[in-house]
């Protein structure tokens, strides 16, 4: 007769948890050295060089992109978006994606408010901006929500064959929503830099604490 195999801790399914966890705690280690310094020097030298020779390379297509995707990123499209998005998946029956996508993309945007409260750094002023924006600068709010979304998409993509279709697309279009703030002037590259963690480490975060999708 023959006998089931003896797991050893090397051969033991890990914790479902372990791997959204961790895809939380490393973005979450990211911003808070990029906060650490900002704290120490605004802005960070190595952003005002980046800027300026952005600056000086960009032609009038690029800010014209750069305005579109302002509008796109900007909270007359993703508010909407983030509302009625849970409310499909609700819907279409799957309610644990989304109280996932819900929780997951409102708390992205409540972690970046906080975050610029609580860093309270200026917005850059190298040059006129084509687009009008107030409030705090770090971390970004179109990168946040950018690459939140992008990461709700690919979590509700896994288990499907356009899994990498999806995640190819959400890379891109959260690269391209930080490049043009950078383009637009409106922010530096590293309150890109941590717009795009803040949203992966919130979107990462919810994945951990919701057992309902932990599924193997």
């Amino acid at each position: 007769m023959m006998t089931a195999p003896i797991q050893t801790p090397s051969t033991a399914t890990r914790p479902l948890w372990i791997w959204p966890a961790a895809g939380a705690a490393a973005p979450a280690a990211g911003v808070l050295i990029l906060g650490q310094e900002v704290l120490e020097r605004q802005p960070v030298t190595l952003d005002i060089s980046a800027m300026t020779w952005l600056h000086a390379h960009t032609g009038a297509g690029l800010q014209i992109f750069g305005q579109i995707m302002n509008v796109v990123g900007g909270p007359w499209v993703t508010t909407p978006l983030f509302l009625l998005l849970p409310l499909v998946l609700w819907f279409l029956g799957e309610r644990s994606f989304a109280v996932f996508a819900g929780v997951g993309l409102w708390l992205a945007e409540a972690a970046q408010w906080l975050l610029k409260v609580a860093y309270g750094r200026p917005r850059p002023d190298l040059w006129p901006s084509d687009v009008h924006v107030s409030g705090l600068s770090f971390p970004s709010g179109h990168a946040t929500a950018a690459s939140a979304l992008a990461t709700v998409l690919v979590v509700l993509a896994w288990r499907s064959r356009w899994r990498w279709v999806v995640l190819g697309t959400g890379v891109v279009y959260a690269a391209l929503m930080g490049f043009t703030r950078v383009v637009l002037g409106v922010h530096y590259p590293t309150d890109v830099l941590a717009g795009a963690l803040t949203g992966l480490m919130c979107v990462m975060a919810t994945l951990a604490v919701l057992p309902f999708l932990r599924r193997a």
